[in-house]
């Protein structure tokens, strides 16, 4: 199957016959590109990266600072991937618009995602985001530098940084500005990924089966709240199994935990 290429979609590579499409969404200030190397990991998914306005090759437009404007304009673009098996991957506020897409995409009554796979995020109905989207410049760079959201190469460069700052300001809007609304339990697996050392807890992480009609897990894995960064190849290999080994749904109330 050809790579995916749109303003909002685009993979990283031609998969033959792919058993199913991995839609992943980055975090606060972070792009598609993170997600490149994914690919190199398996051959029976193809990882598409969504492309968000203030970044990269939309580095032009403004940033989305509305969760609601954004998964109406996201549900636009992945539609056409629901003909066939498609999944969501989410880092961190990344997590938090594919949950909400899920269920954009439910109320739009299209075929839902055959996994939604959840890292660095308490389940929504619990989360809380510290208001930092409007802090003074030098506190909100320390307030990512510290939250390891900036990488130190990237500080050696001031220029770099106020060119990224609108983006990263209007992402976490988006996350400080969200307000949960009960719904009835998606139909979707849900997997949650967490980090050992990350600020999250990982005991709220199991709310997120509160959510599912499906199956939830929780995985643990070394490092802070960027561990995605450190165990790609793990991660991917979890999804692909996950994706293409059928499990039982789970009853109300039954959380599976797996370490790997």
């Amino acid at each position: 199957m050809a790579r995916m290429r749109s303003c909002w979609l685009a993979s990283f590579a031609d998969v033959p016959d792919p058993a199913c499409e991995l839609v992943c969404f980055p975090h606060a200030g972070g792009s598609g590109s993170v997600f490149r190397g994914w690919q190199r990991h398996t051959r029976s998914l193809r990882v598409t990266a969504a492309c968000l306005p203030g970044r990269e090759v939309r580095l032009s437009e403004p940033a989305i600072p509305d969760l609601d404007r954004l998964t109406a304009a996201l549900l636009t673009a992945v539609t056409p991937l629901t003909g066939r098996r498609y999944a969501f991957f989410g880092h961190s506020m990344g997590a938090l618009v594919a949950f909400e897409l899920t269920r954009r995409i439910r109320d739009a009554g299209l075929p839902l995602p055959a996994g939604l796979f959840v890292a660095g995020l308490e389940a929504p109905h619990l989360v809380r985001f510290d208001p930092a989207h409007d802090l003074p410049r030098d506190e909100l760079v320390a307030w990512l530098h510290q939250g390891q959201g900036l990488d130190a190469e990237v500080l050696a460069y001031p220029e770099l940084i106020d060119l990224m700052l609108p983006t990263i300001r209007a992402d976490l809007a988006v996350a400080e500005n969200y307000r949960f609304r009960p719904l009835a339990p998606l139909p979707v697996p849900v997997h949650v990924l967490h980090g050992r050392d990350d600020e999250v807890d990982v005991a709220a992480g199991g709310a997120w089966a509160e959510l599912t009609s499906g199956e939830c897990r929780v995985t643990t894995f070394d490092g802070g709240h960027f561990f995605v960064r450190e165990h790609e190849g793990r991660i991917v290999r979890l999804i692909e199994d996950a994706l293409t080994t059928t499990t039982p749904a789970r009853e109300t109330g039954d959380i599976g935990g797996i370490e790997r």
